[in-house]
């Protein structure tokens, strides 16, 4: 993907916000990283739908 401007803006507004120590900044931006991967991924598609017992006959008693 090429970069553009606006990922360089947005990348600013997000680094004005880390705390100024580096370490704490990067431990933020390592589970950042973690939370586009893990959640924001495109989800998995299912493998097939589960089968489906259908019922055929009356309402009549035994």
């Amino acid at each position: 993907m090429k970069e553009n401007s606006w990922h360089r803006r947005h990348a600013i507004q997000l680094a004005s916000q880390l705390p100024d120590g580096t370490e704490d900044a990067m431990i933020i931006l390592r589970l950042m990283t973690q939370i586009v991967t893990d959640f924001l991924a495109e989800p998995e598609q299912p493998a097939k739908p589960a089968p489906v017992v259908v019922l055929v006959g009356g309402n009549e008693c035994a």
